[in-house]
């Protein structure tokens, strides 16, 4: 399953989301490939510390950035069981092409991202990827640590703008650091979702 995290704007924990996704279906005895298309190389840099201090099992990650994306995924496809791809917040030519090979892109917005006004070039762009890939599913995220009953509408009407998309029902607290939650989106990404 390729699972693609992205968003607009930083700040709601994307990278963290991607490389915790990673790591627990690798952990669950499945061969993942983390790709990172962000060219901070945030996740990269991730897993060479989680290597560096011993944690077992590894996580495999790779950069790619440029036209090789599309040929290099079709290549990871036949190697891994999953790839989780970390993609870059622009709109680019790699962004795009992550969210058209990918099953599922998980969407992590803050009560204060739900603004259409703001975030339109993400949602034109998820609708785009849809033209090319009509299976794609879009699961947004709350990032929030208290969220209101209004908050919570809020994301839900922003998520309502996307083709196939759903609110996850699992909230990320603390920008993805509360390991509980963390489960519970994977369990949501991979059981429910898949």
């Amino acid at each position: 399953m390729i699972v693609a995290i992205a968003n607009q704007d930083g700040g709601a924990g994307k990278t963290v989301i991607a490389n915790n996704l990673a790591l627990l279906r690798t952990r669950s005895g499945r061969k993942v490939m983390l790709v990172d298309t962000d060219p901070r190389g945030a996740s990269c840099a991730w897993c060479g510390e989680l290597a560096a201090a011993g944690v077992r099992p590894r996580v495999a990650a790779r950069a790619i950035t440029g036209r090789t994306l599309v040929h290099d995924i079709e290549l990871l496809r036949t190697r891994y069981n999953d790839i989780v791809i970390d993609t870059e917040g622009r709109d680019t030519a790699e962004s795009r092409a992550a969210l058209i090979a990918a099953r599922l892109v998980v969407v992590p917005v803050t009560p204060e991202q739900a603004d259409l006004a703001s975030q339109y070039k993400l949602i034109a762009r998820l609708n785009c990827a849809r033209m090319f890939n009509p299976g794609l599913r879009v699961l947004f995220v709350l990032v929030a640590e208290h969220p209101s009953d209004e908050e919570r509408a809020a994301v839900r009407a922003y998520a309502a703008r996307v083709m196939s998309a759903t609110l996850a029902n699992t909230i990320i607290h603390s920008q993805g650091q509360a390991p509980a939650d963390m489960d519970a989106l994977y369990r949501e990404v991979f059981f429910t979702h898949h």
